[in-house]
């Protein structure tokens, strides 16, 4: 699948017509500049970091607006592309094996395919079970243990000693994090064609790896295949709300990467050949070894595939202090990978849209809190000057205001049409509040990073129950002190919190999203009599002792017509290409 620029010159395109609106309004508001030199130069100066700054934001903006317009413009053009694409898949697997019937490759086995459940004192019985249900003849389960705590360690070994084809493995030394724990496994291991990395709380389909089977078919150049993930229903207020940003990013600016980006992968509900993970050397050993291992498998002269008709689930953030864990982490990790990455991605061989999209879509995490604390800086600097307020042109506000919801755009798709569309309104103004007052531990993790501290890989608690009014305090005091003294900054500056008023909101309301975990629901489907076959499935008791496909024995199941030829698809592609 060749990609296009066309976008990426768009969004430019674009971004250079705002910077020149920011240009001209700049050069009004200079010559009103009124006092003695040094007040003029110093505001001046001010008006002109604060112009430049919303330029930089303003550029990820309009990638995430031109984005969504894309998807919402070319929906059903993507969609045939996809489909042909999948339908390529199969038609090359069905061919390989209709002409390896007649021949002695008839009886080669199916690609061997490992199942990596990565786990770190949070074992879930129930979510390896539901991955495990594949249809498919030929993988194994290997349970790569991480786990300090004694019970979750039993859980697990438990679980092998009851189920057939599985295998639990750890290591003495756990350094490199879940980096350390996968290439402990798999370096010098030649007894796989593919793996699955699997996260503790997710749950593949049934048909994951025979369908992902099908992008590496269709593409020779394809290391890995990166399925779509939503949250599962949230069990309470906060979860329900907030994981539905998991939903709108995957159903739309994922799939446009496979077309006009670079596609990612999010460390787990993907699938890897051998062939690339040997080429590109194993995981690196930091935070953010998904984002950096993709940058490896580019400059190994490979590609990652998007899969959209593959769905993933996974739980959101049980509550508003396990999001601030994992944004820490990730904050951390994208800051390391913008230390050591940055040169390689420059010298990657990738065009030149495909950085700039890695750029500002890993970058943003450390680089926006830092970007939109100077602003802040810079209005209450201005205000003590007796320049209180920035008099821009009422179409900048207007462009500001447009920007500031553009993230949430792809929501717009998933409700199109249905009857929890006003949910939209409480979840903006959540996400808003969440993600704003979530910025003073952002800024203290970026300094702290700076400064040498080194990266360190956090779990995310799961379920780890209500949240007391004493711990929701303790937890967000930061967000609170932060956000009295920008406020009283601001008020004894510019004489009114409006120029700051969205961190001021957000970061006082710190607290009460804190509690918001203890918002319990009910399950939508519960009490409105039959469930859909799908969530009965999911749901289905275990039966350790029926045998599954999945745990067939490993590397000994009868071919499958449709996915035993794999390699020889691959063979017949490039005796046709010599030919």
């Amino acid at each position: 699948m060749k990609k296009k620029p066309t976008l990426y010159i768009i969004v430019f395109a674009v971004w250079a017509g705002c910077a020149a609106l920011l240009a001209v309004c700049l050069a009004q508001l200079l010559p009103a500049v009124a006092g003695e030199p040094w007040r003029r130069g110093l505001i001046a100066a001010l008006l002109a970091l604060n112009t430049a700054i919303l330029a930089a934001l303003w550029l990820g903006s309009i990638k995430d607006l031109v984005f969504s317009l894309a998807y919402a413009l070319r929906r059903k053009a993507l969609t045939r592309a996809l489909q042909r694409q999948a339908a390529e898949g199969e038609r090359a697997l069905a061919g390989a094996a209709e002409g390896d019937r007649a021949s002695a490759e008839a009886a080669e086995p199916l690609p061997r395919v490992l199942l990596l459940y990565c786990t770190c004192n949070d074992f879930n019985e129930q979510a390896l079970s539901r991955c495990r249900r594949q249809n498919y003849g030929n993988c194994k389960t290997v349970i790569l243990d991480d786990s300090t705590d004694p019970a979750y360690k039993r859980a697990a070994a438990k679980y092998a000693l009851h189920h057939s084809n599985v295998e639990v493995v750890r290591r003495q030394d756990r350094s490199g994090y879940k980096a350390g724990n996968l290439n402990n496994y798999l370096r010098g291991r030649s007894d796989y064609d593919y793996f699955v990395v699997l996260d503790s709380d997710e749950v593949i389909p049934p048909d994951f790896i025979s369908k992902a089977l099908r992008y590496f078919a269709a593409d020779e150049n394809c290391g890995a295949v990166q399925a779509r993930h939503v949250a599962s229903e949230g069990k309470n207020m906060f979860q329900r709300l907030l994981g539905r940003s998991v939903a709108g990013n995957g159903r739309t600016v994922q799939v446009i990467k496979n077309f006009y980006g670079a596609n990612a992968l999010l460390g787990h509900g993907m699938m890897i050949s051998r062939r690339c993970y040997q080429r590109a050397g194993g995981f690196p050993h930091v935070v953010a070894e998904d984002i950096s291992f993709a940058v490896e498998i580019r400059n190994a002269g490979l590609s990652i595939l998007y899969a959209p008709d593959i769905e993933c689930s996974e739980e959101f953030p049980s509550s508003y202090l396990a999001l601030k864990k994992r944004q820490c982490k990730w904050t951390q990790g994208n800051l390391e990978y913008m230390k050591r990455y940055s040169g390689q991605i420059f010298s990657a061989k990738m065009a030149w849209f495909e950085k700039a999209d890695i750029i500002l879509s890993h970058y943003s995490l450390p680089v926006v809190p830092v970007l939109s604390f100077l602003l802040t800086v810079c209005t209450v600097a201005l205000g003590f000057l007796g320049y209180p307020v920035i008099g821009y042109a009422l179409a900048v506000y207007a462009v500001m205001l447009l920007f500031l919801c553009s993230p949430m755009l792809p929501d717009l798709f998933l409700c199109r049409g249905k009857t929890n569309f006003l949910l939209l309104v409480p979840y903006f103004i959540v996400n808003v509040a969440t993600y704003a007052s979530l910025a003073p531990m952002m800024l203290r993790t970026v300094a702290l990073g700076l400064l040498g501290k080194k990266a360190v890989f956090l779990i995310t608690p799961k379920g780890e129950g209500r949240t007391t009014v004493k711990q929701a305090l303790a937890g967000t005091w930061g967000s609170v002190a932060f956000a009295l003294v920008v406020g009283g900054m601001a008020l004894w500056a510019c004489g009114s919190i409006l120029p700051v008023i969205f961190i001021f909101a957000g970061c006082l309301a710190a607290p009460f999203l804190a509690l918001l975990s203890d918002w319990e629901l009910k399950e939508r489907n519960a009490g409105r009599g039959r469930r859909p076959a799908a969530a009965m499935q999911a749901n289905a008791p275990l039966a350790p002792a029926a045998p599954m496909a999945a745990n067939a024995s490993f590397a000994s199941a009868a071919p499958l017509p449709a996915n035993a030829a794999l390699a020889s698809a691959k063979r017949r592609r490039r005796t046709r290409q010599a030919a």
